[in-house]
């Protein structure tokens, strides 16, 4: 129905008021004409159906990733670690690195602290461009509570860089102490650490030492906000072998190192201590959040952690997992933190010191398959919303090994590990070939060269930054949840691009076939080993030939693949607009109930404008810029109206809805008396 005839329609109702039944039919007439007429418009999917019905719908946050690489540097001696190491680190587009201040290496007796390692290390980092995540840890054997004697702990991931022995991870005297010398744990201006409190002491030395303005910089002159703002609490205190004591005492050492921390630097950002997630202890975050749960001071002083970390190895879709079930354990208790993944890595098998005799060692991989891990394990991450990735490791350095390890290449395989050793070749470099730089793993034939990971790492510092999640499918089957290929969307809103990461999840190569959202039909496809093609669509859609997944070193089952194939990027500018639909009553009162909704695969939608016009007349706005998607209208009686949402994608592409009409119309008192039949 034209707006003209509503307009003659509604001035022949106020004409013949006196005429109740020809009324009543002429209204049932026109309910049914508005019902054969109007039909909202469907959205179009650009997507094939058997993809479109795969849509995960999940609601995830926006990310942007930095990321880091652990031991890009470390406390190693008065002398720093080379340029070329530190060139290589920056080389990998990484801006954070993260590495240990071993507590037992600093206070050496009561009180007697030696920093000269730590100095030498913290002002290269600064001056590199580098920021530090800090971890705090290690107990002096002075001080431990536990009566064992030293011995090392076997740690089967992630190095021998982190590992401690028993006495340092043991939980040190006095942390149940007060923190401050006013017998409290509440924090205030003049407060003083309690010394009988060792673990608070250390931290808040360390912390004033180190921080913007603090002794050191203070010392050289540094510039104002220059010096170390995040500290690590302790490092995966979920393992025996970095903590013994139980989870309430973990959530007190987390507790004392926050409010020493923030004394000595109220702008400190507090890390939880990066969680292993053994299954053993595999609810460890949210058991130290119950505790906290019971804490009168807890929600004053945000839980006693700015960021949460966590780690993963080998599984990259593990990576999704524990950032995502962190998120879950804050969002029960309505906070919201910033998630790092700051140690994920798989150590690889075919190349030196790895065992390349054992291509099914547990937990390792080739090369290639570890570069295929750092696309992947980066794609999950943000995905669920990490906001740091780091890498472990830049070097191989000692690997799991006491310092001094070498072996020599194997030139032939005999089926012995005795005789075919190995060690654990976690870097993006393999070490140099000079023992007293390398300190372990000195005879690779090409010593201090950068395997295949190094250039994946490279792509993802490069190309996928400042990302917002999009959608995931997992199509190739009628499984929804659990089809043969991964896709995981982005949108890059300083390119206005989409960036899709896809990849085979099983033994099986696949060919993905992918809609595209730019209308000159053409994207970017990048491979970890940093080839990259322009590729045309072909009806509106890209087809792309995935790999099979080869890796199966999971050792808890053996069917499984860690890691999926050779990961694709495919990318390109969001240049179509966004499906958008509008639905309304067919008559309604003094108030119009309206509902829209608005898809867009290339960007996502952004905001809806809402267009009203009123018997006829041109069409003006009456919502501007709305996220949501219902509304009433206020409406008038006796009027017809018809309504449109223009919907925006974030790539600032639009489109209409279809228009519907709405009456509004009250009925003469006479309509509702009943007809007597005579």
């Amino acid at each position: 129905m034209t707006p003209k005839t509503a307009n003659k329609f509604r001035s022949r109702l106020e004409q013949d008021g006196k005429r109740p039944f020809l009324i009543l039919l002429l209204f049932f007439c026109l309910v049914v004409l508005l019902l054969f007429v109007w039909q909202p418009i469907a959205p179009v999917t650009a997507a094939p159906t058997d993809v479109a019905d795969l849509r995960v719908a999940e609601t995830v946050p926006s990310s942007q990733p930095a990321y880091g690489v652990n031991f890009i540097s470390w406390a190693k001696g008065l002398t720093p670690v080379s340029q070329t190491r530190y060139d290589n680190g920056k080389a990998t587009g990484a801006t954070w690195n993260r590495w240990p201040l071993y507590w037992y290496d600093i206070e050496q007796s009561d009180g007697n602290f030696s920093w000269a390692y730590q100095d030498v290390a913290v002002e290269n980092d600064l001056a590199q461009g580098f920021r530090l995540d800090a971890i705090l840890l290690g107990t002096p054997s002075f001080y431990t509570t536990s009566a064992e004697p030293v011995r090392p702990l076997p740690r089967p991931v992630p190095g021998r860089p982190l590992s401690i022995d028993a006495v340092q991870a043991a939980t040190p005297i006095g942390l149940y102490e007060p923190v401050f010398n006013d017998n409290s744990d509440i924090l205030g201006v003049g407060k003083q650490i309690n010394q009988a409190n060792r673990w608070a002491r250390f931290v808040y030395t360390a912390v004033s030492r180190y921080k913007p303005g603090g002794v050191l910089a203070q010392a050289h002159g540094w510039p104002a906000g220059q010096g170390v703002t995040h500290w690590e609490m302790w490092n995966e205190p979920d393992l025996s072998s970095f903590w013994d004591g139980t989870t309430a005492d973990y959530a007190r050492l987390l507790k004392v190192g926050y409010l020493a921390a923030k004394l000595a630097d109220p702008n400190a950002q507090i890390l939880f201590g990066g969680l292993a997630n053994n299954s053993n202890n595999a609810n460890f975050y949210s058991d130290v959040m119950g505790i906290y749960d019971t804490d009168s001071q807890a929600t004053s002083y945000a839980y006693y952690h700015d960021i949460f970390a966590t780690h993963n190895y080998l599984y990259a879709w593990r990576s999704w997992y524990q950032v995502w079930r962190a998120s879950n354990t804050l969002a029960a208790r309505n906070l919201e933190k910033p998630i790092w993944l700051n140690e994920s890595g798989v150590p690889v098998w075919d190349d030196y010191p790895g065992p390349v005799c054992e291509p099914t060692s547990p937990f390792r991989a080739s090369m290639s398959e570890q570069a295929d891990f750092i696309i992947q394990s980066a794609f999950y991450a943000t995905y669920a919303g990490a906001d740091n990735i780091f890498f472990f490791q830049l070097y191989d350095d000692c690997g799991n090994q006491p310092g001094g390890t070498n072996f020599t290449p194997v030139t032939s395989c005999t089926g012995d590990p005795t005789i075919d050793p190995g060690g654990d070749a976690f870097g993006l470099f393999s070490n140099v070939s000079d023992p007293s730089v390398s300190g372990c793993y000195w005879e690779h034939p090409n010593g201090g060269t950068p395997r295949p990971g190094f250039t994946a790492f490279q792509l993802l510092t490069t190309h996928f930054t400042d990302v917002e999640p999009l959608w995931r499918l997992r199509p190739g089957s009628n499984d929804p949840v659990n089809g043969p290929q991964e896709w995981i969307a982005f949108y890059q809103p300083a390119t206005k691009s989409r960036i899709l990461g896809l990849w085979a999840r099983f033994g099986e190569a696949q060919t993905a076939v992918i809609p595209t959202t730019n209308a000159n039909g053409t994207a970017q496809l990048l491979w970890p080993d940093g080839t990259m093609e322009t590729i045309t669509a072909v009806n509106g859609q890209f087809t792309v030939n995935l790999p099979a997944a080869t890796n199966q070193n999971a050792i808890w089952d053996p069917a499984l693949y860690p890691i999926g194939g050779r990961p694709a990027i495919l990318i390109e500018q969001d240049t179509l607009p966004p499906t958008v639909s509008l639905s309304g009553p067919v008559v309604a009162k003094t108030e119009i109930d309206l509902s829209w909704s608005g898809s867009d695969d290339g960007s996502g939608m952004a905001t809806y404008d809402l267009l009203v016009a009123v018997d006829g007349g041109a069409f003006v706005p009456w919502l501007v810029g709305e996220s949501g998607e219902t509304a009433v209208y206020p409406s008038e009686l006796g009027r017809i109206y018809q309504f449109m949402v223009v919907g925006h994608d974030q790539a600032g592409n639009q489109a209409n809805s279809n228009l519907i009409s709405v009456i509004t119309i009250e009925l003469t008192e006479a309509v509702y008396l009943p007809t007597i039949m005579r």
